[in-house]
């Protein structure tokens, strides 16, 4: 791959005639022997050598490797032919015309005749043109030199550095097909760009898969269309973009999201319209049982409970429910459960003209929106629900939670004999719900909580909205491990202003994962609780703003969690970033260290205290704890930052670096989902990752 560059031709005229005593050149008298690398008048470059050039064969050209130490450029051939040496310092290459030659080695040697020759450097990804040396001289990537015996050129190519340029990653579709036979190609693709007001001169992409971070494809075209591979998977997009002088680095985990078909692809397919039938037991369709594999449309509209009972696909053939043009249920009390299924995937993709392909809706009283869980009564039941997958569903009114994902224990299922694995909801739309936008999981991890609530591990929640959320806009607990929550937009919670339930986020015991590069707009402030069964913890790059208060966390519990909270921006007025009770205890826990690790750096505080964190109640050992550098201020004016807290000057002092290392964190790239990290020389950033801000990624 490489860099593109337009410039301006410059022209080098290099003469290497050696006049007769008192003779003259153009705009150099000499005598006797010739001097070497005048310059004339006219502000060309003139070379002599002490030879008489004899008359020039027709010779082709023969480039050979050659020793880049070596000085000399060597004879040249018997008849008068001349010899060009060019020599490369640094990643790039340099053309050679109308030879048709590009020398990409160190240096590289060629017996030309005499005329004239057009040289071209074009510099490597990352890299930028530094000028020519030697015979040749100037900053211009394309010059024209005139070669009348020999000549050495030096290309000199150096790093692009580091920089902020205002620019972001986008995608034509974040939600893309796996290829089937039978649909259209442009459902397998989407088309990656770069949304930016300046001139770029060079971007290079990379595809990487978001479970192990392979490559899977690269293109150094401004805009890209990446094809979806065979499979469901999800895909983070690096790009890399310079204006010639500096470059920046953006990264996007999971932009792109490839699921299956939405034409019937060699599958069994079954149909139900809503407004006739929409309570489907024993994993049946019209008393056809749903087999692994196959694919349900859906279709219609209903003021009735919809629910699906035991439909159970497997890892490699999960069962698939798609919309066919707008679905719609007005109800009373089930919009949307999903009982005792495992494997199965609620796609409300399917129609190009409809957003969200199930809008469910319910302005009165009792019941909830989307509702996972599990049913141990009666001939539904027989197994626990794992691998569930939603998305373009939205949730318009509702009198309880907009999604719950229940684990709450039973004599059936508990933390003893289930666990539900790979949950996914992303592309959803909640608003105007009375309780919280995305309930996940439990609420407590008490020991006294029997039988315990069954753990939810390698649960993913993206690229969702939730407006006005009755109470907390988003609720996770007992997400043992794996747990990534991020580019989510929350605004408006705790609008019911119900004590304990105002947070824009409530991050429950039990928990152990990464929330990153989300908005969270509203609220009274984040609701951090250490449980008993919780392991790592990293928020970073979260903007939350318009809050009453900034991080609560409730950490006097065990057994010895880590906490990593770093660069963030929080708005929060009229509070100190973060407070810790080190005798709030939410559940029960047995004994142990109430909080082995806790980083607390680089983030970006916005509001009157002076303070970045403190104590709310207790103490605690602090000297193996990182609690600084943080940026606290009270003027946002002065640091470019617009209502949302994003930086509208490259000059802000939030971009402006400062803050702790990764390392000095405790942490490598290794630790953080796909990678990747905010960055400015070597320093996290103190402010919000999502807003133009370079993202730097492992090597």
């Amino acid at each position: 791959m490489r860099l593109i560059y337009a410039p301006a031709l410059a022209t080098l005229l290099l003469n290497a005639a050696c006049p007769a005593a008192d003779a003259t050149t153009d705009g150099t008298a000499t005598e006797g022997t010739g001097t070497e690398g005048t310059e004339g008048t006219d502000g060309t470059v003139t070379t002599t050598d002490g030879s008489v050039p004899t008359e020039s064969s027709d010779a082709t050209s023969q480039p050979t490797t050659v020793d880049p130490t070596e000085t000399s450029v060597g004879p040249t051939t018997e008849g008068g032919d001349g010899n060009l040496v060019i020599t490369i310092v640094g990643d790039g290459r340099v053309t050679v015309e109308p030879l048709g030659e590009t020398c990409t080695e160190a240096a590289c040697a060629y017996d030309v005749p005499a005329g004239t020759f057009s040289l071209g450097a074009e510099a490597a990804a990352g890299n930028r043109f530094a000028g020519w040396s030697g015979d040749c001289s100037g900053t211009e990537p394309a010059i024209e030199l005139v070669l009348e015996t020999t000549a050495s050129c030096t290309a000199t190519f150096e790093l692009l550095p580091e920089g902020l340029l205002p620019a972001s990653i986008g995608a034509s579709r974040e939600i893309v097909r796996v290829p089937a036979d039978d649909a259209e190609p442009s459902d397998s693709e989407t088309t990656l760009k770069i949304e930016s007001d300046i001139t770029l001169t060079g971007v290079q992409w990379v595809v990487l898969a978001a479970d192990d971070g392979s490559e899977i494809a690269t293109a150094d075209t401004a805009e890209y269309v990446f094809t979806c591979p065979d499979g469901r998977r999800d895909y983070d997009v690096r790009a890399t973009v310079t204006d010639g002088q500096v470059q920046s680095t953006f990264f996007e985990r999971r932009l792109v999201t490839c699921v299956p078909p939405r034409s019937d692809a060699g599958r069994t397919v079954h149909t139900a319209d809503i407004s006739q039938a929409s309570y489907f037991q024993n994993g049946e369709i019209a008393g056809v049982k749903v087999q692994p594999g196959d694919l349900v449309r859906i279709s219609g509209q209903a003021k009735s409970d919809f629910a699906f009972f035991n439909f159970q696909g497997t890892a490699d053939a999960p069962i698939h429910i798609i919309n066919e043009g707008a679905v719609r249920n007005d109800d009373v009390s089930w919009l949307m459960h999903l009982i005792n299924c495992q494997h199965v995937i609620i796609d409300g993709k399917g129609a190009d003209d409809v957003e969200y392909g199930f809008t469910l809706t319910n302005t009165t009283t009792g019941g909830q929106a989307v509702f996972v869980r599990n049913y141990s009564q009666g001939s539904n039941t027989n197994t626990g629900s794992t691998g569930i997958e939603i998305f373009g569903v939205e949730i318009a009114d509702g009198p309880d939670s907009g999604f719950r994902i229940w684990n709450g224990g039973s004599d059936e299922f508990n933390a003893t004999n289930w666990t539900f694995e790979g949950l996914r909801l992303h592309h959803n739309y909640v608003h105007d719900v009375l309780a919280e936008g995305f309930y996940v999981g439990y609420y407590t991890d008490s020991i006294e909580q029997q039988p315990a609530p069954y753990p939810i591990e390698d649960a993913k929640v993206y690229r969702n909205r939730v407006e006005n959320a009755g109470w907390d806009g988003m609720q996770f607990g007992s997400c043992r491990s794996g747990l990534e929550v991020h580019d989510n937009v929350v605004t408006g919670s705790g609008g019911a202003n119900e004590p304990n339930q105002r947070s824009s986020l409530q991050w429950n015991p039990g928990n152990s994962g990464a929330l990153y590069n989300n908005r969270f707009i509203g609220g009274v402030g984040v609701d951090l609780q250490v449980g008993c069964t919780g392991g790592d913890t990293k928020m970073f790059g979260n903007v939350f703003v318009h809050s009453d208060a900034g991080f609560y966390l409730h950490a006097g519990q065990a057994d010895a969690p880590r906490y990593w909270l770093f660069a963030n921006s929080v708005g929060a007025p009229n509070a100190v970033g973060l407070r810790i009770n080190m005798n709030s205890a939410p559940g029960n826990c047995a004994a142990g260290a109430k909080l082995s690790e806790m980083h607390y750096a680089s983030n970006l505080l916005v509001g009157s205290a002076e303070q970045s964190w403190e104590f709310a109640a207790g103490d605690a050992d602090t000297a193996s704890w990182t609690l600084e550098p943080n940026l606290t201020t009270n003027d946002p004016a002065a640091l470019c930052l617009d209502e949302a807290l994003a930086p509208t000057c490259g000059e802000s002092a939030a971009l402006a670096g400062g803050g702790a290392a990764l390392e000095d964190l405790g942490l490598t790239l290794a630790d953080l989902p796909g990678g990747h990290f905010v960055d400015v020389d070597g320093r996290v950033l103190a402010g919000p990752s999502n807003f133009g801000a370079h993202q730097a990624a492992v090597d």
